[in-house]
């Protein structure tokens, strides 16, 4: 709303994403690269030492020395096993708490659940963490779109746990989202979704980032 305004000039069509939104210009822009934060907290090293590649530095670590939580992204998906492994042999351990900004669009018990569960958010010598796999896809631009409500099924976990997670459903639709909290989810879960599906070129997106409610079933 700030955006719309005070900044109207900034606001454009984006059609891969089948929505207005605001454009600011790269001249206009700071751009901070994750992958050349200088580091010096020694937990944060020591965690970022568990992999073999190039891990850079998201969230609040990137642009402040304070932090609450470690923020990482990779674009190695080998880090997500790296991830499982060090579950297994207790030297993380899984998130059992959440903020209640954090929650949106799921209900408090199965966002709670999800993260109970997954290997890309937990705890490291008592720091939460959260830590973000990216692998870009093309996916296309949106011709159509209309209201969705019913319940899917995931058949095919085509991109569990890197960024856009993408997941077939038995209605022949796709479960895409950017965020961690859609990561991870297993075939055969069963969801109810509340939103919008995007009919795109290359196929149907059912976009759980942008959907009025999402239940686990």
């Amino acid at each position: 709303e700030l955006v719309y305004n005070h900044f109207p000039n900034l606001i454009r069509y984006v059609e891969e994403i089948g929505f207005e939104g605001p454009l600011v210009p790269i001249k206009d822009a700071e751009i901070l690269d994750p992958f050349k934060k200088e580091v010096s907290d020694k937990v944060v090293r020591e965690f970022m030492s568990f992999f073999s590649g190039k891990i850079g530095i998201t969230g609040s670590m990137l642009y402040s020395d304070k932090f609450n939580d470690m923020d990482f992204v990779s674009l190695n998906e080998d880090d997500y096993e790296t991830l499982v492994d060090l579950r297994k042999r207790e030297i993380t351990s899984p998130l059992t708490f959440y903020k209640e900004d954090e929650v949106e669009g799921l209900n408090k018990n199965d966002f709670l659940s999800l993260k109970r569960n997954r290997f890309l958010e937990g705890i490291y010598k008592n720091i939460p963490y959260t830590f973000k796999i990216v692998k870009c896809e093309d996916f296309g631009v949106v011709l159509g779109k209309e209201s969705f409500e019913g319940v899917v099924e995931i058949v095919r976990s085509e991109k569990p746990f890197s960024l856009p997670v993408k997941y077939y459903t038995d209605k022949g639709i796709y479960l895409t989202s950017f965020r961690v909290r859609y990561t991870e989810l297993k075939e055969g879960t069963r969801i109810y979704v509340n939103g919008i599906l995007l009919k795109r070129d290359k196929f149907l997106d059912l976009d759980l980032d942008i959907a009025k409610e999402v239940r686990v079933l």
